[in-house]
């Protein structure tokens, strides 16, 4: 795209696509414009020809484009908005669709006109937004012209979606052809779009489950970030599938309201061939069902697996921590068991070194006739000492089995 936002406009006839065997031949010849010219296509509608099969049930799209990245552009298109709701092509209900980001779709019934608004959840997935509105500018109700205007990012390909889904050629009076194919394209884009993605969100799901049953995982932090990733994959899906069940549900209901407007005269049946259209679409979109409804199991369970397995990692680490106490405690027991000891020993040979006491010596190296003393205090010492520290070392081991037998229980 040359800018932020481009303008391109399309007007054809229910009689041109009937000549064209119920087909919007491709490549489409869109009317390329600046914002001025896309207010000058509203405001002008073409001249009412019968040599050009322009005489009747025409229908005028105007496509308001960006890309991807420039898509909140699309919401500011105040100039276009203002125009479209001067001359009928949009209502009160599709600015406050486009101000306020609704999701969903809905059915516009008044006394003059009908119209039809769609918008999609504004997310990481292509958006659209339009509005379908019966043009009452003919004498003749059934003659009327319908208008669309299309807000949409480049990832839709809105003339692909026209020239390849064939138009419906069994409109039969009083019911008149209308451009409710459009909508009925965009639903179609809408439920394929949806299951390639959920499929592929299932396999990718399929894939992690591998990885952790396997232990091919980088590291189960990396892993739960990808569940994330996933959940949240999971969400706008969701969003989406609800949107285009919205949309089909919608759909059905706007076919009846146009067959009850037709049918105040004569009794009017709307299309079959698009009815049923939709119909189908609806019915692909709720295969999905199942499929959306169980992936937030797997999830869940993957993420037990993270925290069973963290769980496992944790019961190791205190395991290891727990046996280089052990090491530690049996360290110090020992330098404890061997200050014990000689502690008495060193005790008793110090009080005797003070000079209160006297030994007498002639200096030669002689043994003191009082060394028994020392013998006679530093073992019994001792002894009570040793037999002291192991009735306390008991009883400790005593005392914490008891407390562990109590967490237990």
């Amino acid at each position: 795209m040359s800018g932020p936002v481009t303008y391109k406009g399309f007007v054809t006839s229910a009689t041109v696509i009937e000549r064209a065997q119920w087909k919007i031949r491709g490549p489409i010849n869109w009317e390329r414009m600046t914002e001025e010219g896309a207010k000058d296509f509203i405001k002008t509608a073409p001249v009412r020809d019968r040599r050009t099969n322009m005489e009747k049930n025409r229908f005028r799209i105007l496509l308001v484009q960006s890309n991807f990245a420039d898509r909140h552009q699309l919401l500011r298109q105040y100039g276009i908005i203002n125009t479209a709701k001067e001359l009928h092509w949009i209502g009160d209900e599709f600015i406050y669709f486009v101000e306020k980001g609704t999701t969903g779709s809905t059915v516009v019934d008044t006394d003059t006109a009908i119209s039809f608004i769609g918008q999609t959840p504004k997310d990481n997935l292509p958006y659209f937004s339009f509005a379908l509105t019966e043009l009452n500018n003919v004498r003749v109700k059934a003659d009327a012209d319908w208008a669309c205007l299309i807000f949409a990012d480049d990832g839709i390909d809105i003339e692909r979606l026209l020239c390849n889904t064939s138009f419906p050629s069994d409109f039969h009076p009083p019911v008149a052809p209308d451009f409710m194919f459009l909508p009925s394209c965009l639903l179609q884009w809408q439920v394929q779009e949806t299951r390639d993605k959920v499929n592929t969100l299932a396999e990718d799901i399929l894939a992690q489950d591998d990885k952790l049953t396997n232990g091919l995982a980088k590291s189960l932090e990396e892993m739960r970030r990808e569940l994330f990733k996933l959940e949240k994959r999971h969400l706008v899906l969701q969003r989406r599938w609800t949107f285009e069940q919205d949309l089909a549900s919608k759909l059905l209901q706007c076919f009846q309201v146009i067959e009850r407007r037709a049918s105040r005269d004569d009794v009017a049946t709307y299309s079959r061939k698009q009815r049923q259209h939709v119909q189908t679409q609806n019915d692909l979109s709720g295969t999905l069902r199942y499929d959306l409804d169980t992936i937030p199991g797997k999830i869940k369970f993957q993420h037990g697996m993270i925290d069973s397995q963290i769980s496992i990692m944790i019961a190791k680490n205190s395991e290891f921590a727990a046996t280089a106490a052990r090491k530690d405690s049996s360290f110090m027991r020992t330098i404890a068991i061997i200050t014990l000891v000689f502690l008495p020993g060193t005790f008793v040979a110090a009080v005797f070194s003070m000079s209160m006491f006297n030994w007498e010596s002639d200096g030669s190296i002689v043994v003191s006739r009082h060394i028994w003393m020392y013998f006679a205090i530093a073992v019994p010492l001792t002894l009570t000492v040793m037999f002291l520290w192991i009735i306390w070392t008991i009883r400790s081991e005593r005392d914490y089995k008891k407390r562990i037998a109590i967490k237990i229980l």
